[in-house]
């Protein structure tokens, strides 16, 4: 019975359907950089992340946990970020974009947000969204850029 319950709670957490942003294995190769200035020095510890199983084992933990916890939250538990949300390519071509490769949002709070676009071209952009209401200004460095309506 424990058992039983144990898979599905595993499979559950699994097939959530989230990438999420890899908090922990993101932590492990960010200290294999910093922790020498040189090249040989890097992949050594390289090497030895690997052999010792911490690479896997934080990648395993950031699939079956931390990277759920992040879809059902709201917010990755190791480094305080919200998840990337895929918007339809249709919404964004209503402000004037075209050849657009992906489209995400990326909520900052309840009033905030970022919209992050990926061009066919390969260039990239952010911009800040601002919510008031049923309202939404989309802004460029400042500059207000598309002002929209949120339908219920």
């Amino acid at each position: 019975m424990i058992k039983k319950f144990t898979y599905s709670l595993l499979a559950a957490l699994t097939f959530c359907g989230c990438m999420g942003h890899n908090g922990l294995s993101g932590k492990v190769a960010r200290f294999n950089l910093e922790v020498t200035e040189d090249r040989w020095g890097r992949e050594g510890w390289f090497l030895g992340l690997w052999i010792t199983l911490i690479y896997p084992i934080s990648m395993i933990l950031d699939l079956l946990i931390f990277n759920s916890v992040e879809f059902w939250s709201g917010e990755n538990p190791i480094n305080g970020k919200s998840p990337l949300v895929d918007i339809p390519i249709a919404h964004v071509e209503k402000m004037g974009f075209t050849n657009i490769n992906k489209a995400q949002i990326e909520k900052i709070s309840s009033t905030e947000a970022k919209m992050h676009l990926d061009f066919d071209n390969g260039d990239e952009i952010t911009f800040d969204i601002h919510r008031t209401d049923m309202t939404y200004v989309v802004s460029y460095r400042g500059v207000e850029f598309y002002t929209g309506t949120i339908k219920e």
